[in-house]
């Protein structure tokens, strides 16, 4: 069974599990063992235990268990799920590093509604190293620095978000400000690759690789420090032609394949 620490490393959960693959979450099974196996179960498209995953996540005292908990969240949660504050508890105790994780993965949840937590951040971890990593995740998601400083208060920024958030849908789910779609993400790592393509220089590409690997179920042959080879690309582009392949809705998010909300 792979592992906790495994997990944290790489850049997806892993392979889906096999159609009828079955998992047991009995409350006996060790806190690592429970997240594992939940992680299996949402890869099938069955979120019907997110309620033990959350409770999972904000019980918790193993610091490694929460960081794989904030990623996992941040790749499965719905807006409705960040709308509600109890869900996300664990923010209020949370160490200096898994400070970090969150802010740093709070773009994942394509979602807006994870904004008020990052200002409430700010505030908390002013003048810390976790303050860069809000800021770049808040600018990241709204372009602020569009019309503020980068080191503009946290009352403007507010004010900057209630007007974006009036322009936006309220079920869509936005990267880069434009509603989320596997094309345009692609899009943005065929352009890089193409820059760098032959000069034997990391691709530096974090969040669109990620992204399409976790929402697929198919691993992309990019991670931040590959070098852009012919073999590579060719790579690339055959993993993006598979993506193609599938049927995706603009503005949806999906986990390994499934529409995070069901059913929509």
């Amino acid at each position: 069974m792979v592992t906790v620490n495994e997990l944290i490393k790489s850049i997806w959960y892993g392979p889906a599990p096999f159609v009828g693959e079955t998992q047991n979450i009995g409350a006996s099974l060790p806190e690592e063992g429970k997240l594992i196996s939940l992680i299996q179960l949402f890869k099938s498209g069955d979120f019907s235990l997110k309620p033990v995953f959350l409770h999972l996540m904000n019980s918790t005292e193993n610091e490694k268990l929460l960081n794989l908990c904030i990623h996992e969240f941040c790749s499965v949660c719905m807006h409705e799920d960040l709308r509600k504050v109890e869900n996300l508890n664990f923010l209020s105790r949370v160490s200096e590093d898994n400070a970090y994780v969150f802010t740093s993965c709070a773009r994942e949840t394509l979602s807006p509604e994870v904004v008020p937590y990052l200002l409430v951040l700010l505030e908390e971890w002013d003048d810390t190293v976790v303050e860069e990593v809000i800021r770049d995740s808040l600018d990241h998601m709204m372009d602020y620095t569009e019309n503020l400083d980068w080191n503009a208060p946290v009352d403007e920024i507010g004010s900057y978000y209630r007007e974006w958030m009036n322009t936006l849908s309220p079920t869509f789910y936005y990267y880069n400000r434009e509603p989320v779609f596997p094309a345009g993400l692609t899009k943005f790592l065929v352009q890089r690759a193409f820059a760098v393509r032959g000069q034997n220089t990391p691709v530096k590409m974090e969040s669109i690789p990620i992204l399409l690997s976790v929402w697929s179920g198919t691993k992309c042959p990019l991670q931040y420090k590959t070098v852009i080879d012919e073999e590579v690309f060719r790579q690339l582009m055959n993993y993006i032609d598979t993506l193609a392949e599938r049927s995706w809705e603009r503005g949806w998010k999906y986990f390994y394949g499934n529409s995070v909300e069901g059913a929509l």
